[in-house]
């Protein structure tokens, strides 16, 4: 079950953490943009930092839709939400690789335009949506959807034509980085479900027999 209070704190958080730091850079003279940038573009101490904790919000979904495919196929073998959850993991594994190894900008250097990727991750998107509405709708799904939608508006504010790098950089990575949180935190709720219905259903079994 979804705490939505768990939801509100960890979204409010964030938004104070990143409003914090990014005063603090700019007392200090330092760019706000490095903060939502790859490691490898950093250039004082502490850049990077907020794409780091995105990537590592996927590795979290990534690691727990893995280890509760693993869990259920022991306990409950021929579930239906088995695949659901090997699909998710697939489905944020794709996203993460994509995060990690920077296809899309290599991409983009070979003249693929950046709404062609974007039109491509929607239609996975689309498809993964339609493959699981039923467990879907079963589920938190609010929270999916919100992640999702941060993402995309993320991804159409870096091709905002903004001259104040401050506002482009924070309406670029502030959805990112909360989408990242939503779209862990259902999962998380998710996959606690599965697994506290799955060892109730062991329970019972067991106590049958």
């Amino acid at each position: 079950m979804a705490s939505y209070r768990t939801v509100l704190f960890l979204n409010s958080l964030t938004l104070m953490v990143v409003g914090l730091v990014t005063a603090c850079l700019s007392l200090f003279g330092s760019s706000v943009k490095g903060l939502f940038l790859p490691p490898c573009s950093a250039t004082y101490p502490g850049a990077g930092f907020f794409f780091l904790a995105f990537q590592m919000l996927f590795y979290c979904s990534v690691m727990v839709c893995t280890f509760t495919f693993g869990l259920l196929r022991i306990i409950q073998p021929e579930r239906p939400e088995n695949r659901f959850i090997l699909y998710s993991a697939l489905f944020a594994g794709c996203f993460l690789f994509n995060e990690v190894f920077r296809t899309h900008v290599h991409l983009g250097r070979g003249g693929f335009p950046k709404v062609t990727i974007v039109i491509f991750y929607g239609v996975l998107a689309i498809a993964y949506g339609l493959a699981f509405r039923r467990q879907i709708r079963s589920t938190p799904y609010a929270l999916l959807l919100s992640g999702v939608g941060l993402l995309f508006v993320a991804f159409f504010a870096e091709a905002l034509p903004l001259k104040n790098e401050i506002v482009s950089s924070l309406l670029e990575g502030i959805p990112k980085l909360l989408s990242g949180i939503n779209i862990a935190l259902y999962f998380w709720f998710l996959c606690q479900g599965l697994i506290m219905r799955s060892l109730n259903f062991y329970n019972n079994k067991s106590n049958a027999e």
